[in-house]
């Protein structure tokens, strides 16, 4: 897991990290001390030695220097220390490191040489070994660090895995731990408990107030269909009655449609039985069923659908989400055009309205957000609801703001399409019933 991964980087990293600085710390002290030890034991002793050996030199008795050092001047000096300015100098001379000490008095150039090879090779195996110190301590503090993240990530990646699974209830050691991990279990358990027993209220009921509406509104349908056949057969010509008769059928036919998509938004999306949906034809009539609503507007409605597009879908809740947003791209329209892009990838509602305010548009489709509060009614339900019905068959729908204004709907299909072979098996059926406008 990601956070299991990341979590074991992190405990490892700070045990190199604190090994880095506290060897580094050791290791710069390491150094400071030997090169300390060089100019105390070096340095400091070609410069106490050198004013002695000078004194004789002036007053013409030669004092002789200690065993290990060498007193030298003129042409005595080795070559490679002939252009050495006065001072400590360390060279290298026949392959055995020198120390030196150069002095000019009288335009004669002496030199007090000390050879320090031994020392050196003491100071390089001192460096080597602080070096393989330093790597063995990183080293070490890796495996540390990895047994440690092995310990401490353990709990958190098996809390991780029975979230994920659902299956707290199966760990009991974690729901009963005293530390911060049964905490958190706890937290998880208590939260996924509730957010189940909401889910299960909202299903449910959404189940029994749409099975409870679909006989009323049969009823009310045949009773609509009845009543019209009676005004047509009559001889009396009463157009007014078969006009708001229509429309009751009309209305009562569209929510008994939404109140079939309900019913199946209500179910399992692995329940739904998805069959092949013919998109072209279902967009055609769904923009001929709202094209009333752009009367007395200079609104041009247009569709853009060059070929038949197939999808594994389910009629009802594709008609109810296009309806939905078809509606409200001829509400908020009310001069242009709204244009609907048919593709096999997606689909596109753009419009010429006012667009959506920029503070607005990311929280769109939360339930009860509206676009604009301009008086046009609504409770803002209608695009969240669009996304539970995109998302319950695998499609997702998001906003863009359309080049020169206004608003574009994208609903993307993902995978959800069907191959040719398919197409024509289930064309009766691919569309559901609706009443004509």
């Amino acid at each position: 897991m990601q956070v299991e991964h990341s979590l074991r980087i992190r405990v490892i990293a700070a045990c190199v990290f604190l090994a880095a600085v506290v060897g580094g710390v050791f290791a710069a002290a390491a150094y400071v001390l030997i090169e300390t030890l060089e100019h105390e034991l070096i340095e400091q002793r070609l410069s106490r030695a050198m004013p002695r050996l000078m004194e004789g030199w002036r007053n013409g008795t030669a004092a002789l220097p200690p065993l290990d050092l060498r007193f030298v001047s003129g042409a005595q000096i080795p070559a490679p220390m002939n252009a050495l300015a006065p001072g400590v100098h360390e060279v290298e001379v026949d392959g055995r490191d020198q120390h030196a000490l150069i002095v000019i008095e009288r335009g004669v150039r002496f030199a007090l040489i000390d050879d320090s090879t031994d020392f050196e090779r003491i100071e390089r195996v001192a460096e080597i070994a602080l070096v393989v110190g330093f790597g063995a301590g990183i080293l070490l503090a890796v495996g540390i660090g990895q047994r440690i993240a092995s310990r401490v990530i353990a709990p958190v990646s098996l809390l991780a895995q029975a979230v994920a699974e659902d299956s707290l209830a199966q760990h009991p050691a974690l729901l009963h731990s005293a530390d911060e991990i049964g905490v958190l279990a706890r937290a998880f358990e208590a939260r996924t408990a509730e957010l189940q027993a909401a889910l299960s209220r909202e299903r449910l009921f959404t189940a029994d107030v749409s099975h409870e509406l679909r006989t009323p509104l049969a009823a009310v349908l045949g009773a609509a269909e009845l009543l019209l056949l009676r005004l047509a057969d009559t001889n009396e010509r009463r157009p007014e009655m078969s006009a708001a008769a229509e429309r009751i059928r009309r209305n009562t036919a569209a929510m008994a449609a939404r109140v079939n998509a309900l019913l199946q938004l209500a179910r399992a999306p692995d329940t739904l039985g998805l069959e092949p949906l013919e998109m072209r034809a279902l967009v055609l009539r769904e923009v001929e069923h709202c094209a009333p609503l752009l009367k007395g507007k200079p609104v041009q409605i247009r569709v853009d659908a060059p070929e038949p597009v197939w999808l594994r879908a389910s009629g009802e809740l594709a008609a109810v989400a296009l309806d939905n947003l078809l509606r409200n791209a001829c509400a908020f329209t009310q001069a242009g055009e709204v244009l609907v892009r048919l593709r096999p990838e997606a689909l596109e509602i753009e419009d010429t309205g006012p667009g959506v305010p920029e503070g607005v548009r990311s929280r769109l489709f939360d339930r009860f957000v509206r676009g604009r509060d301009d008086g046009r009614g609504g409770s803002g339900l209608g695009l969240s609801i669009v996304k539970r019905l995109a998302e319950h068959q695998g499609w997702s729908v998001r906003l863009d703001e359309r080049e020169g204004g206004g608003s574009r709907f994208t609903i993307d299909f993902g995978t959800t399409g069907v191959e040719p072979a398919s197409r024509h098996l289930h064309a009766a059926k691919s569309l559901p019933s609706r009443p004509r406008p």
